[in-house]
């Protein structure tokens, strides 16, 4: 397939055929995009003892969705697997439709689904960010946009693809700082867009290694960024926990007593983990049972 006639030296062309999806640590401990297909103009906004975070987006196009955050995830595997490889990498990022349809496992696509990509670009793009978001060991005050500049060429009938420009600071701390983890091939596969960033939480608090993660369920909600309410939220992950489909993870309630109050709380349990030996030798089971969970539900 031709290629956008590369105008800029920090060109970096999506290569490589087979890599694994990975997602930026920072971005994974708090929610930073629209749960929801529906659009939002309402901000999204975070703040905690040490850092802040105040997401907005225009009437038009609306705040980026989680599922337009694929595209990020396509970027940030691409970039990596090339820093892996020993290969130079630039801001300026060109890819197309078909590269990214097969990192996301998606077979059937058309014109729409073409016109679907520019869709996320347009909101990503118009998505604006301020934080203090971290920078190595130091911090800074920052607004951005989650790409900084788009573009498609269409010839005739014929789709020649996509161009780029990420933010230096995601740019910088993927490729010097390697502040990504990997996550699971399945997590494209995920439709609804709380159980994706649950996910995401997840991943990131309880890892690869710790056996199991707990926190308050208000507190969970909050870094969600859901717009329903408190009582909205919980019945949505009592639906989740009821149909116990989370990828990598099993989560389930807690509730503890003290003389002042009672505390609702959440444990996200590895399932790779679970019933492991205390030598620490994982088990796989766990992961067996949610595929065979999701098979028999699709």
């Amino acid at each position: 397939m031709a290629r956008i006639s590369p105008e800029q030296l920090d060109l970096f062309v999506a290569t490589a055929s087979d890599v694994s999806p990975k997602a930026h640590r920072d971005l994974m401990a708090r929610c930073w995009f629209n749960l929801s297909k529906k659009p939002r103009t309402i901000p999204i906004e975070h703040h905690s003892q040490d850092s802040w975070v105040k997401i907005t987006g225009n009437e038009k196009y609306g705040i980026a969705t989680i599922f337009d955050q694929d595209i990020l995830l396509f970027v940030i595997a691409q970039l990596m697997a090339a820093v892996n490889d020993g290969f130079p990498t630039g801001r300026r990022f060109q890819f197309t439709g078909y590269e990214y349809f097969k990192f996301i496992g998606r077979k059937h696509f058309g014109g729409k689904a073409y016109s679907d990509i520019w869709k996320s670009l347009e909101r990503l793009h118009h998505t604006f960010v301020e934080t203090d978001i971290r920078l190595g060991d130091s911090k800074r005050n920052h607004s951005f946009n989650w790409l900084s500049e788009i573009k498609q060429v269409v010839e005739g009938d014929k789709h020649r693809g996509y161009e780029v420009v990420i933010p230096d600071w995601l740019y910088s701390s993927v490729v010097e700082n390697k502040m990504v983890l990997t996550i699971d091939n399945d997590y494209f596969s995920i439709k609804g867009g709380l159980e994706r960033w649950l996910y995401m939480f997840a991943r990131k608090s309880t890892g690869h290694q710790q056996s199991s993660w707990t926190e308050s369920t208000r507190g969970i909600y909050k870094k969600s960024g859901s717009l329903g309410s408190f009582g909205e939220f919980n019945r949505k992950i009592k639906s989740i926990i009821e149909k116990d489909t989370l990828i990598g993870y099993e989560m389930q309630p807690v509730t503890s007593y003290s003389k002042h109050r009672t505390t609702h709380a959440l444990v996200f349990h590895n399932r790779d983990l679970i019933g492991a030996p205390v030598s620490g030798k994982q088990s796989t089971s766990g992961a067996t049972k949610y595929r065979r969970k999701l098979n028999e539900q699709s």
